[in-house]
């Protein structure tokens, strides 16, 4: 920069613009080279430890692909910006040598310093700095870009056009985000040239003026390199309005998404005539460049652009919607709204599923049905999820530093029958261990994984109100024979977020043994990295930052291993990144006891052209399929990738890029594939479309007429109030009319109609099980019959008089009410409705839900008792002692006391002479009700108020009787 000295001559201030240069370059070089090899020793650490880990879980091609795909993408972006930044302001700098000529002025006046250039002593190293930035910039962009490169660069036929442009819908999924991405590219480097550019002209023309010498050819230079980097923005700004017609299928219009009358005859022809304009703008600028030299043609170009935009664009389609289509909307409208409405379903695969139009739901089922159906019902899931995670952690979580996450929910073979259960990984949180206890050796050397799973069924409950469990404790007892767990230690697991060392000197916590000795183990797998010799540990414990703790371990010796990535969904997001994980892996075992994660895998688009976008797991998608099931052993943490959507277009285009990563659905193993299920979240994608695109008509689309709604278990207690929608739920069932098929596992959705009405307008039911896995159901009922909602039924059970009087006294002081989810279960040609009661201790560390009632309710009745039996009775007293065979009696190490849900059988019918005795019997109930409740024993009272009720009960039926 220029430096002020005083003048000894005037006593004057004066500026050299060519002081001594005092910088210290060779200080500067060095702190660039100690940045550049940091920054270079990082990303090589990076890639050398990845690379490793791939290599250890079998997808080092994977990776390698990866790596020079992105390496290839950033090196060509970089040389490609640097290069055309570079060549543009060489040819800038041949046209105004001044931007690079250092004057050798001495200027006396402050005031005068408007007429030093001082472009020169920037402009070299500004265009350095900006061809280099610009080019890390564009090639880090673009190398993140690769799995958008990688589909264009083997990309095939999806086997679907759109109706506009007649093109291949793999030209939306596969090549036009790579055109898109090089359009941005262009054009940001276009438009950055022409903004810098155009003022370096400017600027030289600046001080030209101050010093009053102004030249013509300046000004003609100007036009030059103005109308060359003009010409540059315009081809880029062409080939981008180009590809926006394309974008035009994203258009959100009042009631659909697509091209509509406007797009298709106004806006379309007017981007053609944009194109055209911009194109025939840029070889205009360049022949102003080579001949003309006229800047104000620039101007002029520029002003003919912005009108014919904002004509087109703007006013002439805005003047035609309100004169010509307005009036006739439903007319000019309705070719594009089927096509909208097709390409919807055919995008969520709606036009698969099968629709039954339902008859009229009885409103009661028969005696006869209740006992047809007694497998159902003896699979009802009264276990609420957070009841029985609470309750786990209670009763099965053993020590503190042990951790359950929500149960899943699973079909096994339990003693010879096929039961619904909820299965629950017992893993390790090493941060739940005593304070003083939380070191690097047991944090990474010890408590290295977790230990076994806890299975319930579903529906089963101890006397105390417990779950029923057939698998449990450490080492894990089975009450099943069927299913048996031979390799509990759980290394991968959803909480597993830590790494961890494997044969070590030092012995593995395995578990607490019953004597309050730990029982260790030793690692038997070959999962992991090899930690080596000295190099490969200083490189681990670098980008481990375990630091000295790995370097010196007496613990660790050359065969130790280092387990990296174990929480499962990160585990396959990393070998995958390009498909969407479900965030709700769930464990599985197999014939031979050993544990596994299954995790669904989506290929998703937001690009299928005339399909309407939906919001799934965060992302903004407007095409999904569960392509993919990702396995996950627990133990050896070795990944799988079955493909369960052969027919999808982009796991067909994925599976050529990586052979070796996927294999076909048929090789999954039986006892792994009897456990795949129909996504929830997928489920949910799908509702949310079907609520509007279940109308095929266009008419009754554009109307409304039949709008429909995602359930909600309860009606919103504020006016306004959006009401909580209902998540799938699976059910162990038969389906309506499909009585010689066995029980299947089903994922249901109730709908009612939107707005304000509650009552039920249809179910959706995804099944799961052999060769109808993948294959959806709806039934709807006539619009004409009123079939009552979720929220109704449990607005009915809210207002019963008995069951309110217990929900206040269990919500007293001291104890807290947990209500389960409210289930619809298609029984037959009717409905059931189910919802159970948990009673728990106030405060966070005492909660241990138990089951206090159970409420069944069909269309125009409702029971409820301590028991689904007793509940059960009381709604169909016809149907006898059970409504189900009774639970197969439970090996000799079962606890004496059988489950509550077993059956039981009925009591015997009470003599006339017994009424003195039942109104006597009902009073000391009433009297020690009211002497508990006063003494605060709420538990006692609330048992004492249960016995009242059925006490009243059968007095009731006994004078009915008589």
């Amino acid at each position: 920069m220029a430096a002020m000295e005083d003048d000894p001559l005037f006593n004057k201030k004066v500026i050299d613009v060519n002081p001594p240069r005092r910088r210290r370059l060779w200080l500067l070089v060095l702190i660039a080279a100690v940045v550049v090899v940091l920054l270079a020793g990082s990303n090589v650490l990076h890639v050398y430890v990845e690379a490793l880990w791939f290599n250890s879980v079998g997808f080092s091609s994977v990776y390698w692909y990866k790596f020079r795909l992105g390496a290839l993408l950033f090196v060509v972006f970089f040389t490609l910006t640097f290069a055309i930044i570079k060549l543009a302001f060489w040819l800038l700098n041949r046209l105004f040598p001044e931007l690079t000529e250092r004057p050798r002025l001495r200027l006396t006046a402050v005031e005068d310093i408007r007429e030093v250039n001082f472009l020169p002593f920037i402009y070299r190293p500004g265009v350095w700095v900006l061809a280099a930035g610009g080019g890390l910039l564009a090639g880090v962009q673009m190398s993140q870009e690769w799995p958008e490169f990688a589909l264009f660069l083997n990309s095939q036929s999806a086997g679907a056009t759109d109706p506009i442009f007649n093109r291949d819908a793999s030209f939306y999924l596969f090549r036009l985000p790579v055109y898109d991405l090089l359009t941005g590219w262009w054009q940001t480097i276009a438009i950055l040239l022409f903004i810098v550019i155009a003022a370096a002209a400017a600027y030289v023309w600046y001080l030209e003026r101050v010093r009053n010498e102004v030249r013509t050819q300046t000004r003609r230079r100007a036009t030059i390199a103005v109308s060359a980097a003009g010409a540059f923005a315009a081809l880029s700004l062409a080939a981008s309005t180009y590809l926006d017609r394309f974008e035009m299928f994203d258009h959100h219009h009042d009631f659909f998404t697509g091209i509509n009358y406007i797009d298709a005859n106004v806006r379309l022809k007017a981007m053609n005539v944009l194109v055209l304009m911009l194109a025939l703008s840029a070889v205009a600028l360049i022949i102003n460049a080579i001949a003309l030299r006229q800047l104000r043609m620039v101007w002029w170009l520029a002003a003919l652009i912005v009108v014919t935009a904002v004509v087109g664009l703007g006013i002439i389609p805005q003047s035609v919607q309100s004169i010509s289509v307005k009036p006739n909307e439903l007319a000019k409208e309705s070719i594009y709204l089927e096509y909208n409405i097709n390409k919807t379903r055919e995008a969520f695969a709606l036009d698969r599923f099968e629709e039954d139009r339902h008859t009229v739901p009885a409103v009661m089922p028969t005696a006869q049905q209740i006992r047809a159906n007694a497998e159902t019902l003896d699979n009802v899931r009264l276990w609420d999820r957070r009841a029985l995670q609470a309750t786990l952690g209670q009763i099965q979580q053993i020590r503190p530093y042990y951790d359950f996450r929500t149960p899943d929910v699973d079909r096994y073979v339990l003693n010879g029958r096929l039961r619904q259960v909820m299965l629950a990984a017992r893993e390790m949180n090493v941060e739940q261990l005593p304070e003083p206890s939380r070191n690097w050796i047991n944090q990474h050397l010890v408590y290295t994984h977790g230990y076994g799973v806890t299975m319930n069924t579903v529906n089963e409950f101890t006397p105390e109100g417990q779950p029923h469990l057939v698998l449990k404790n450490m080492p894990v007892e089975s009450d099943a024979p069927e299913v048996k767990v031979t390799r509990p230690e759980i290394y991968f697991g959803e909480d597993s977020t830590m790494h961890v060392y494997v044969n070590t000197t030092q012995p593995e916590f395995n578990y607490p043994a019953p004597d309050d000795t730990d029982a260790h183990a030793a690692y038997e797998g070959g999962a992991g990295i090899a930690v080596g010799g000295f190099f490969r540990k200083l490189a681990l414990s670098w980008y481990l930052g375990d630091g000295s703790n790995l370097l010196f371990s007496d613990y660790i010796n050359g065969g130790s291993r280092v387990l990296l990535h174990r929480e499962v969904r990160d585990r396959v997001a990393r070998i995958a990144p390009f498909l969407m994980f479900d965030d709700d892996p769930y464990i599985v075992i197999n014939r031979e006891g050993r544990l596994f994660w299954m995790i669904d895998g989506f290929t998703v688009s937001d690009r299928y052209p005339y399909a309407t976008a939906y919001d799934v797991g965060g992302r903004r998608v407007n095409y999904i399929r569960n392509s993919v099931k990702a396995v996950v052993d627990a133990y050896d943490g070795a990944v799988t990738f079955y493909v369960f959507e052969p027919n999808d277009p982009i796991i067909q285009v994925y599976r050529r890029i990586f052979p070796a990563l996927f294999r076909a659905a048929d090789e999954m193993p039986d006892d792994l594939r009897a456990h795949v299920r129909y996504p929830s979240l997928l489920v949910n994608a799908q509702a949310q479309a079907y609520l509007l695109y279940h109308m095929t008509n266009p008419q009754t689309f554009y109307n409304h007429e039949d709008l429909w709604a995602i359930a909600a278990s309860e009606a919103p207690v504020k006016q306004g109030q959006e009401p909580e929608p209902m998540q799938p739920y699976h059910v162990l069932m038969q389906l309506p009319g499909e009585s010689n098929v066995p029980l299947e596992f089903l994922n249901i959705l109730p709908f009612t109609p939107s707005g304000n009405r509650s009552n039920m307008i249809g179910w959706l039911a995804a099944r799961n099980d052999g060769a109808n896995y993948g294959k959806v159901v709806v039934y709807s009922f006539p619009k004409n019959v009123t079939v009552n909602g979720p929220a109704q039924i449990r607005a009915r059970i809210n207002q019963d008089p008995q069951l309110s009087q217990l929900m206040t006294l269990w919500s007293q002081r001291g104890s807290e009410l947990l209500r389960g989810n409210l289930l619809v279960i298609p029984l037959a040609d009717s409905l059931l409705y189910v919802e159970a009661f948990y009673l728990q201790a106030e405060g966070q560390q005492s909660k241990l839900p138990e089951l206090r009632q159970v409420a069944i309710a069909t269309q125009d009745r409702l029971a409820y008792g301590r028991t689904f039996d007793e509940a059960l009775r009381a709604l169909f007293p016809e149907i006898g002692p059970s409504a189900k065979p009774a639970t197969p009696s439970a090996p000799a190490a079962q606890p004496a006391a059988p489950p509550q849900q077993a059956a039981k059988p009925a009591a015997p019918a009470t003599p006339a002479g017994d009424e003195a005795r039942l109104i006597q019997q009902a009073a000391q109930l009433l009297a020690d009700y009211e002497r508990l409740t006063a003494e605060g024993k709420h538990r006692e009272a609330g048992e004492k108020l249960d016995q009242l009720k059925q006490t009243l009960g059968e007095l009731k039926r006994l004078r009915g009787g008589q």
